[in-house]
């Protein structure tokens, strides 16, 4: 039970935080817009007048063409506004949150995560439900008390390998001295989470905006430098971040995906827990 307390912290935070800092980066120039096309001089004045109406009705069909393709992407992007009008919103309602669901996935070359993280961002009521590289572990926390059930697996990678098989598969009541929250806590992740977000637009490169949806809920979906990462926000005036897809330096893409804003359920402390004391007594 002495065994590294930061495993999971470290594990969740790390992935998140070596992943997000794709979103920013240096200002790109501005996409230049297409040359015009080269005049041609004619090389014969002796074209037929035939020839001449089809070169003319092929550039007026060329023209009406532009023109329509233009009137499509104006009135497509009027739906969508600049990502730099909706984030300061987005950045102060993630900081002022008070419950949230986020679900995360991806792998980078050092870990692979699948991890659900639910509740209250004052850490009076969470859980968690994660499988690092293979190993599972669920955390709930409840008024301050933490509660931990972890596969061998887990066990084995935390250090603790002798006890891995008893520890396995039960809930197991941390004591307050083994200050488990001040290893690992929902808010501390949430925090270092956006702590590299950047907080100012303009150092997210919108390459692309369009209208989608996450999980059925309109969104607008923004594309950051040339697909390395995309965000959605939701689309009904709330403003709230949707989810998060990052690629850059992933062997599978990170994803975040978060619900429940406001109104994540609380959950119950395991009933079947069992204070670490006696686990550690029973094993003297």
């Amino acid at each position: 039970m002495s065994s590294n307390r930061h495993l999971t912290s470290i594990a969740l935070a790390g992935l998140l935080l070596g992943g997000l800092t794709a979103c920013g980066g240096e200002d790109e120039p501005a996409a230049s817009p297409p040359a015009d096309a080269a005049a041609e001089s004619p090389e014969d004045t002796a074209t037929e007048d035939a020839a001449a109406d089809d070169t003319a009705t092929e550039e007026d069909m060329a023209e009406e063409t532009t023109e329509e393709e233009a009137t499509e992407e104006a009135a497509g992007s009027s739906e969508v506004p600049p990502l730099e009008d909706l984030w300061p919103t987005v950045i102060d309602n993630a900081n002022s949150a008070e419950s949230m669901t986020a679900t995360i996935t991806g792998s980078d070359d050092e870990m692979t995560i699948d991890a659900t993280l639910s509740g209250q961002l004052d850490n009076s009521n969470f859980s968690v439900d994660a499988t690092i590289d293979g190993a599972q572990v669920q955390i709930i926390a409840v008024d301050e008390v933490y509660y931990l059930n972890g596969d061998e697996a887990f066990w084995t990678m935390a250090g603790a390998s002798a006890e891995a098989e008893t520890l396995a598969g039960q809930w197991i009541e941390t004591p307050p001295e083994m200050n488990i929250g001040d290893s690992f806590s929902l808010s501390s992740l949430w925090e270092e989470f956006f702590s590299e977000i950047p907080t100012d637009a303009s150092d997210l490169q919108t390459s692309a905006e369009e209208l989608g949806e996450v999980d059925g809920v309109e969104a607008y979906h923004y594309t950051i430098e040339d697909e390395e990462a995309e965000i959605w926000i939701s689309a009904d005036g709330e403003d709230n971040l949707l989810r998060v897809l990052i690629s850059e330096g992933m062997e599978e893409p990170l994803e975040m995906v978060l619900t429940d804003w406001n109104s994540a359920e609380e959950v119950e402390a395991p009933a079947d827990a069992v204070p670490a004391e006696e686990l550690m007594g029973s094993e003297s």
